[in-house]
């Protein structure tokens, strides 16, 4: 997964910046994206990881990053950002095969009718809009 520094309200800098971009891409609203964690990206840090019964505490540490910004998977990757994929796809009522962190043959299908159906880029790859749309 990227490494991320862990942020909270009244850290300021890039990493903020990219939370709260992700954030809006997953229809949170953290307020203006100007590179400072105030108190309202705070509370659309708690929703959302309410949302996803993460420790709901408005810092955004690795178990809240892993969600937010995950890496781009395609076929040939492996790893929990891959289970991840397999998981939300699943939940969608995609097949992407066993949940098992492998981005095979099967995933890579169940990425592009995803991608098809939700009107995104259809190249079997898991990346930052495939993953706003999964709700990463």
């Amino acid at each position: 997964m990227p490494d991320h520094p862990t942020i909270k309200k009244g850290s300021k800098g890039a990493a903020v910046k990219l939370a709260q971009k992700r954030l809006v891409m997953r229809f949170y609203d953290p307020g203006p994206i100007d590179s400072l964690f105030g108190a309202k990206t705070e509370k659309a840090v708690k929703r959302y990881q309410g949302d996803r019964l993460l420790t709901n505490d408005g810092i955004i540490g690795p178990k809240t990053w892993e969600r937010l910004d995950p890496p781009t998977v395609s076929e040939g990757s492996n790893g929990p950002a891959v289970k991840l994929a397999q998981r939300l796809l699943t939940d969608f009522g995609y097949e992407p095969g066993a949940v098992d962190g492998v981005f095979g043959a099967k995933t890579k299908k169940a990425v592009k009718t995803f991608q098809t159906d939700f009107g995104l880029t259809v190249d079997g790859i898991v990346g930052p809009k495939s993953w706003a749309m999964l709700g990463s």
